[in-house]
């Protein structure tokens, strides 16, 4: 018998917001695989042992994806031999994501090796960061039949609400241009987390924010 693989999302940073799935997954998976930071589990794991007991009992797998834009499909390879190995043993494995595994997450560099090895996984959807953003800021993302464009660190025209993730090495830049266009833009750095940060009109946010900004343009 093969074990099967989880990918679970926790969310966006507040251990609370954790699905009840998340949480049962957690709880019964053999082994949990997370990426590491400077050796140690990194924020997903965090997030899910505040929400999660059971998990300082579970073993664990610590991966190696370097946080670079040049080609790293190596340590995918890596990654998914490491994975296969526990379920080639029959054990279950929830490979854990920030915010939902849908959403810009390693988590399918390393799946679709997996499934072209014949082992099967599922998707425990979590919350994302910027529905969590919005209900921080108390701001509807969409009305009645308004239109919404997500887009990763870039600002593009569009008639509806923008929602930009990974924007903090373009925040001045992308200001600008919202500046320019007469809308306004809300602000939600590390959202969930200890140091959350909200800002709610363009004139307040900073010329530089965190890797884990969100920011809305209305």
């Amino acid at each position: 018998m093969i074990g099967k693989l989880y990918a679970v999302g926790v969310g966006p940073g507040d251990p609370k917001l954790l699905t009840l799935k998340a949480v049962e997954t957690i709880k019964n998976a053999d082994c949990i695989a997370c990426p590491k930071s400077k050796g140690e589990p990194g924020i997903a794991y965090k997030i899910a042992q505040g929400a999660v007991d059971e998990i300082a009992s579970k073993e664990l797998l610590l991966l190696d994806f370097p946080m670079r834009e040049d080609d790293i499909k190596e340590f995918h390879e890596k990654a998914a031999k490491q994975i296969m190995e526990y379920l080639a043993r029959g054990m279950s494995v929830a490979f854990l994501t920030l915010g939902d595994p849908q959403f810009y997450s390693t988590f399918y560099y390393v799946a679709d090796i997996i499934k072209d090895s014949g082992y099967d996984y599922e998707i425990i959807n979590g919350i994302t960061s910027f529905s969590a953003a919005s209900a921080g800021l108390k701001l509807p993302l969409s009305l009645g039949d308004a239109a919404v464009m997500i887009t990763s660190g870039e600002y593009c025209e569009f008639d509806g609400t923008l929602v930009i993730l990974k924007v903090g090495k373009n925040l001045k830049e992308i200001k600008e241009k919202v500046s320019a266009s007469g809308r306004n833009a809300f602000l939600v750095e590390n959202c969930g987390m200890e140091n959350e940060r909200i800002f709610y009109d363009l004139k307040s946010i900073p010329d530089e924010a965190g890797y884990f900004s969100v920011l809305i343009v209305k």
